[in-house]
Formats: structure tokens, sequence, C-alpha cells
């Protein structure tokens, strides 16, 4: 196969790197492209779209290749591999940093610390900017300056006619609301412009575990807390039996127990006192809270999230912790057919400030959203950590807020999408249809053009 352009380079099957690039964290996503085009600028990126269309091939894009859905690998089709386009550009005065789209979010830490600078991103520093940014954006200044994708202040795309443009406020303001929160489905984001804010670099770092039998105290507690709760302040609790690793004290093996992490975006000095309540939710088992770089943070829960392992996962938002809902989570968790971490994030402050029209993602007044990841070895397990995640789905959602889903945290699904999207969604549908009528950008939560929604009667 030719080369497609004079900087980027084609990997086929059977060829040097190909089991490398086809791979991504989730070991249980196995496909298998025809072609993968690993990009070094952006008109490799051109060429390459171009190039599959022309040849009928369905496209996917990787950039950090960390959705636990594994949308970045198509099979038999064209893959088109950002990860070599990882260059991040500060403008200290402007306070923007220009990152491309195979950036990760450690990339894009360390270079904006320099500066004394972040922009909002998410909590495990592999992650891809690009995916993240697209469908939202959790992480710990969510509170303070909002989602990573509302700090999206310009980009470059590629488009499925293979052109590329710059969106802004001022230059296609419909697909520049469309990306932040719409996913992948407009187009190829080369390059991001993110507004930045004086960070670091070091920041008050929450790190207390408590032990699970306390978990409905811990929680009423933590949903007083928020009540008042001051925007410098983003938490996240996760809720997980530990396993009896080496690395684990054995007084924690097989316990299960509830963390609680999360930062304070201020003087560490003034921080204390405002966030000493959140320490003493229950008796402590551990608690290692204390002043650290941000940077540090920022990787701290690198390693919940192994390489080359089996995941499958779901997600919900929800309104309120009602009793019901914290005993089916207390179930789930005690009969667990599977390793799995129940992750319960707060959510306040500038993030919920936004009207649900401003951008794409439309979940602005929910108090909480729950991811789960799920662990199972190879072979036949799949199918049955399947089933047992959409069971525990099935059980949960009647609890949820609207029924809506982290698009960053949950397998696409028809129902799901337009369910999350709300509103915006026939919006989103329209711009799908300006932008890309034939769905070539499909790898993803798709928003189908062609689909009709159905008449109520």
């Amino acid at each position: 196969m030719k080369k497609l352009s004079a900087n980027g380079r084609v990997i086929v099957q059977g060829t040097k790197d190909y089991e490398e690039k086809r791979q991504i964290f989730n070991k249980g996503i196995q496909r298998f492209p025809s072609v993968i085009v690993l990009c070094k600028t952006e008109q490799d990126v051109t060429e390459a779209v171009r190039f599959a269309r022309q040849e009928d091939l369905e496209i996917s894009v990787r950039a950090g290749g960390h959705h636990i859905a594994g949308t970045s690998v198509t099979h038999k089709g064209l893959m088109i591999d950002l990860s070599e386009m990882k260059e991040v550009r500060v403008d200290e005065k402007q306070k923007v940093a220009f990152v491309q789209g195979g950036a990760t979010l450690g990339d894009v830490d360390q270079e904006t610390q320099k500066y004394g600078l972040a922009t909002p991103t998410g909590t495990v520093s592999e992650t891809g900017i690009a995916g993240l940014a697209l469908g939202g954006g959790l992480g710990y200044l969510r509170a303070k300056y909002g989602l990573t994708c509302d700090n999206i202040v310009a980009a470059n795309v590629v488009t499925a006619e293979g052109e590329l443009i710059r969106v802004s406020e001022e230059d296609y303001e419909d697909l520049f609301w469309a990306i932040r929160g719409g996913g992948g489905n407009f187009g190829i984001v080369t390059t991001f412009e993110f507004q930045l804010y004086q960070v670091g670099p070091e920041v008050l770092a929450i790190d207390v575990m408590y032990d699970y039998k306390d978990a409905k105290q811990v929680y009423q507690k933590l949903d007083e807390y928020l009540e008042t709760a001051p925007n410098e302040v983003s938490l996240n609790t996760m809720m997980m039996t530990m396993p009896p690793a080496p690395f684990i004290p054995d007084f924690l093996h097989n316990r299960s127990v509830i963390t609680l992490t999360g930062m304070y975006d201020g003087d560490p000095k003034e921080g204390e006192e405002l966030i000493q309540s959140l320490r003493d939710l229950a008796e402590p088992i551990v608690d290692a809270t204390a002043v650290i770089p941000y940077t540090k943070l920022q990787s701290k829960l690198d390693a919940m999230v192994p390489p080359a392992a089996n995941f499958y996962g779901t997600s919900l938002y929800f309104n309120e912790l009602s009793n019901g809902l914290l005993d089916e989570l207390s179930t789930l968790l005690g009969h667990a057919a599977f390793p799995a971490m129940f992750q319960l994030w707060e959510l306040h402050g500038k993030m919920n400030e936004k009207s649900e029209d401003e951008n794409a993602y439309s979940v602005r007044d929910a108090k909480y959203v729950l991811l789960v990841d799920v662990m199972y070895e190879g072979g036949g397990q799949k199918e049955a950590c399947v089933n047992w995640t959409e069971d525990l789905y099935n059980r949960l959602v009647r609890y949820s807020y609207n029924r809506a889903s982290y698009m960053n945290g949950v397998e696409p699904h028809e129902d799901i999408i337009e369910q999350t999207y709300g509103d915006n969604f026939s919006r989103l549908q329209g711009i799908k249809r300006k932008y890309d009528p034939h769905n070539i950008f499909r790898m993803n939560h798709n928003i189908d053009p062609t689909k009709k929604k159905p008449v109520k009667e």
C-alpha cells in the first residue's frame, strides 16, 4: 500500500508495530484494523480521511485509546492514530494551551505546570485529552472552572470531507457548540486551544479511606457538606473490595472500603479548615491528606487502571443518594461476581452553573455521577461480565437522573445516547447532518443523522 503522505506511516497487518499499535489499554477489545495510519501532521489526518472515503473503509480515531468501550479501534477499517501528535504549547500571556490531539492529560499537565497553569482535565494521566474533552471531562477542577469541554476556546477540526477548519465562537459556531460534549461525531480534532488558570504547583490533596460498613454515615455527611461546599473543592469517592495484593497492607486485604479523594484549589492553610469535616465523616482507616504537587495528584489514580487488563463498564447520573440506592450499591459490592470499582463523584459549582444548552454537554444539574469499571479474566468470562454489568445498570437506573450516563464511561447504546443528550439531541443530529451526513465518524457514541425519533402518541 502506498504511503498516504510525506510524514505519516502506514501500518498493515503482518508488518512491524501492527500488534502494538492496534492494542489499547482495554485488552478485552480485540479488533483488527486493515490499515493503521500513524499521523504526525494535520495533513496526514486529512489525507487519511480522504483515502478511507475513497476506499470505503470504516474510520476509527485513536488518540489516547482510553475509552472503556474501545471506540478507537475499528475492525477491518482504517484507524487514524494521533498518538505521535502530542505537542503542547503554552501562551503564558493569553493563558491558552495549544494541544495536539494525541496528547495525554499527563502531557498537558507537565507542560502547563511549568508556568503554574492548568486546565480542567481528568484524573488518570494516561488518558487522551481528545476523547476526554470531546465527551465532557470530569476532574478535580470541575467545581471551580467547569469541565474540560467548557474550556475549549477553539479547535482545528478535520471534517468528513477531509478539509481542515478552525472552529470557535466566531467561526463555525454550530460545530464549535457540538464538539464541546458531543463526542467525535463531527470530525477529528487535531489541535485544541484550552483556557488556562493559575493552579499549583502544589495543592491540598484530600485522601481519606473509610470502612464500607460506615457507608450510609459517610454519604449522609458528605451530602450535607456539599450543600455549602466551596467551588474550590471537588470530591470523588470510590467503593471497592481491596485485593490481597502484596503492595497492599495485610489489614486491608479483602476489606470493603470507601476512598475519598479530591482537591482544594486555593491557599492550603485556608483549605485545611474548610475540608476538616471531610476527614471526620466516620472513623478513618487511613488519612493521607497532604499538600503535594498538582502533577502528583493528577497521576495518583494511574495504578487503578492497569494496562493490558480486560475491562467493561457502565455509568449513571443521580440527583440524590437515597437509602434504596445505597442499599443496592452495598448489595452489588458485597456480591460482585468480578473485581469492580464503583466510583461515585459529586457534582457542584461551575460545571453545574452553566445552562444545559450552552454546549452539547447537557447534564448540568445532577448531583452525582457513578462510574463502574469491572475487570474480568480472558476466555469465556467476557459474556458473564457483560451480563453482570448490564444487570447492575438495570438495577440502578430507576434511581438515576433522567436515565442519563457519562459518555466517557459507558458503552455506546442508542437509548442511553438520546436520554443523556436530552433536548440537545435534535440539535446535535441537525449539525451531524450538516457536517457528516453519511456518518463517516460513527465509531463513537453515535448520533445517527438518518435516524428519525419515534412520534409520541
